[in-house]
């Protein structure tokens, strides 16, 4: 019993600390934390039910006993809302309206491209300014992880809220 205690406890304090990078040591164990990527690539454009469907790391199963109408209400869900605009926020790469802007704002969506095949990049002109804009993200502290992740490599970035895409389920 108290081994069990003690791997839930375990279980739940490192879930917890998977947002953060630190190191947490206790009398016989060190657990290292480490934040998660990004977007989780192996899960884009797969469904739940198929997911949890799958036999886990230990052969364990989640079984769902539930209507199957829901499943293709879902995926009816998903179909309709591809097109769908909605308010959230985009980490802005580039801001120019110097005469090579242009060129500037080309190249420099085309490195983030190159270097994040996964998030979309919008390269828009708005009298007289050049704008490179990346991600579709819902909320502000998805953006905000992005943002720390480029913003050495880009000169100056920032949030903005935008009417964005639709992101992928």
């Amino acid at each position: 019993m108290k081994k069990i205690i003690l791997s839930i406890i375990f279980l739940v304090s490192s879930s917890m600390l998977a947002y953060s990078q630190e190191i947490v040591t206790t009398q016989d164990t060190t657990v290292v934390a480490v934040k998660p990527p990004l977007l989780d690539s192996t899960l884009l454009n797969r469904n739940i039910f198929s997911i949890l469907r799958e036999s886990g790391p230990f052969m364990n199963k989640v079984t769902i006993d539930q209507s199957s109408s829901i499943e293709s209400l879902l995926q009816r869900h998903i179909a309709n809302s591809a097109g769908r605009k909605i308010t959230g926020y985009r980490v802005r790469i580039f801001f120019d309206n110097k005469q090579d802007a242009r060129n500037r704002s080309e190249a420099a969506a085309g490195q983030f491209a190159s270097q994040f095949p996964e998030i979309r990049v919008y390269s828009t002109y708005e009298k007289p300014f050049f704008k490179v804009t990346v991600g579709d993200f819902r909320t502000k502290s998805e953006a905000m992880q992005l943002l720390k992740k480029i913003e050495g490599e880009y000169r100056s970035v920032f949030l903005v809220k935008e009417t964005i895409n639709y992101p992928a389920i």
